[in-house]
């Protein structure tokens, strides 16, 4: 931090014309214990310390940043990311704090933010108890003494947290809850000694009724429907305003909040913690830990059901899963790269596309593993049903109505004659419209000459020359648009004489395949809309029936 001073000395020419509007930063610990709290700590003290220094200072305050319960450690703060985040847009050019600590215990970082970010931003920094002000500038003893106070902040975060995690994992095995936030259906009372789960009686009745119907054999969408159907508020809407039931646009239970509720012991009355773990003295972040690092304890608080029922629950859901529609044992089938149904594939009476879905898991060698479904469902009751389709369903169908088509025509020879029939027939008919527009078009070339005769010799005046001729004209432009017309259709009636022979020698071969190749089903299909997964709508490219044509 040697070049400290003189960075703050220029900082001070720039703005010491600055109209100072400041962000009071508080922050309260979650490495504290109700009993170790001191009043002088709480952020409404410490607010009031940096409003009333800021007042003796003329300096205005714009707004109070506070994080409640967030480690100093950790700069991933809420109200300090909001809080830099206005500095940056010119909300405040400010910041007080109570003493350096509150900012944050980290050293390094700390000497970051006070000897390069907070200039650079242009920003005034003080801290009041450590008597810092950066507008008087850092000299070498006081840039030294902060920083040495970072590294005490830093060395006395660490000791406190190992100190901590000591106390909490000893509360946890005496069956003490660590937590902040309790379980669904319980709620906090602290004693003494720590946080013990207690049986919410707002709440724990409908964690009851949620086993209670899976018990009586719905599915986690079902009971998930059920909790909407009454409106009952989610879990995190109950701890954020108390509210047993929703407002209109409330958010609504999904299959998942169920899914984890359902298989959370906790519910039994064994507590069981430590399944996430984080050490700042070793430098580790938050993971996961093995089951046998787990803290166990049963009997921990009152259970809302029982271990047998909790178990008999288990049964069902496995039961269910095993006879799910996808439920079976990993296999070494050979999936198909191709998507034959690329783009084709829809929801009923929508736009919505129905996506290929690779499915790992197959009960037997003739199940394809491949599935149709919305890419964006997330399991919420209002959202459209989770419908999807099996490859394996979808080959079938789509041949199975080919195959019928073909059966219901003509031998192939036959129709193939039909079909050079038909084309004659429109080759003719189109032939003798343009021998009627030829001699139409040359009578109108003649009517214009002798317009102009007539004119020329006096006969006819000019404005009824012009009239006439004009009307004569676009009946002649009529007729050359129309010879065009039947010339360009003459001319690629031969090649959609030739796509359509291709065509029906299509349907034909289907009769006799058991899979559709993607050139054969983009040559015949158009669109398929899915209603179920047992029930399709093919729209044609072309009206096989008997008075249609191709």
């Amino acid at each position: 931090m040697a070049r400290t001073s003189r960075r703050y000395e220029i900082q001070k020419e720039e703005i010491s014309k600055s109209v100072y509007r400041a962000g009071v930063y508080v922050r309260l610990s979650s490495e504290r214990h109700e009993e170790w709290r001191e009043k002088s700590s709480s952020p409404k003290a410490q607010a009031y310390i940096c409003e009333e220094h800021a007042k003796s200072k003329g300096i205005q305050v714009i707004q109070v940043y506070e994080d409640y319960e967030y480690s100093g450690t950790n700069f991933e703060r809420p109200a300090y990311i909001q809080m830099m985040s206005d500095v940056r847009n010119g909300k405040i050019n400010c910041i007080i704090v109570r003493d350096l600590s509150r900012l944050g215990r980290e050293h390094i970082e700390m000497g970051q933010l006070i000897d390069k970010v907070f200039p650079f931003l242009g920003v005034r920094f003080i801290s009041v108890t450590d008597n810092l002000d950066t507008i008087d500038g850092l000299d070498n003893n006081k840039s030294f003494e902060v920083m040495l106070k970072n590294i005490i902040n830093d060395m006395y975060a660490k000791d406190i947290s190992s100190k901590i995690i000591s106390v909490k994992h000893t509360r946890a095995k005496e069956g003490y809850f660590i937590g902040s936030v309790p379980p669904y259906g319980y709620k906090i009372e602290k004693t003494p000694k720590g946080q013990k789960l207690v049986i919410n009686e707002d709440t724990a009745p409908i964690v009851r009724q949620i086993f209670d119907w899976t018990f009586e054999g719905k599915s986690q969408y079902e009971v998930t429907l059920e909790l909407n159907r009454l409106r009952i508020a989610t879990a995190t809407h109950y701890h954020k305003t108390g509210e047993i039931y929703r407002p209109e646009d409330g958010q609504e239970w999904s299959k998942g909040t169920v899914a984890k509720m359902l298989i959370n012991e906790t519910y039994t009355g064994t507590l069981i913690q430590g399944k996430r773990r984080q050490s700042l003295v070793k430098g580790e972040s938050q993971h996961s830990t093995s089951p046998e690092d787990w803290i166990v304890v049963k009997n921990a608080h009152e259970a809302i059901i029982s271990d047998e029922e909790f178990q008999q629950i288990q049964k069902i859901r496995r039961e269910r899963k095993d006879n799910h529609y996808f439920a079976s044992e990993r296999n070494d089938l050979v999936r198909d790269p191709e998507n034959r149904y690329l783009g084709l594939v829809f929801l009923k009476d929508t736009e919505r596309a129905l996506y290929r879905r690779t499915r790992i898991y197959g009960k037997n060698e003739k199940r394809l593993l491949y599935c149709f479904q919305p890419d964006n469902f997330t399991g919420k009751s209002l959202e459209k049903v989770n419908i999807f389709i099996t490859e394996e369903n979808l080959d079938a169908m789509v041949l199975q109505t080919i195959q019928r088509i073909a059966s219901q025509l003509i031998s192939e020879k036959s129709f193939l004659e039909k079909i050079k029939n038909e084309f004659l027939r429109r080759k003719e008919v189109a032939e003798t419209g343009l021998k009627e527009l030829s001699m139409k078009k040359d009578l109108s070339e003649a009517t214009i000459a002798r317009l102009y005769e007539r004119y020329a010799t006096g006969s006819l005046d000019k404005a009824k020359y012009i009239t006439f001729k004009e009307d004569e004209s676009r009946k002649h432009a009529s007729y050359c648009s129309e010879i065009s017309r039947l010339e360009m259709m003459i001319s690629n009636l031969k090649k959609d004489e030739r796509k359509s022979r291709k065509v029906a020698r299509t349907i034909f071969q289907a009769r006799k395949e058991t899979k559709l190749s993607a050139e054969v089903i983009k040559e015949l299909i158009e669109r398929i809309d899915v209603i179920s997964k047992t029930e399709i709508e093919i729209h044609f490219l072309y009206d096989f029936s008997e008075n249609g044509g191709i």
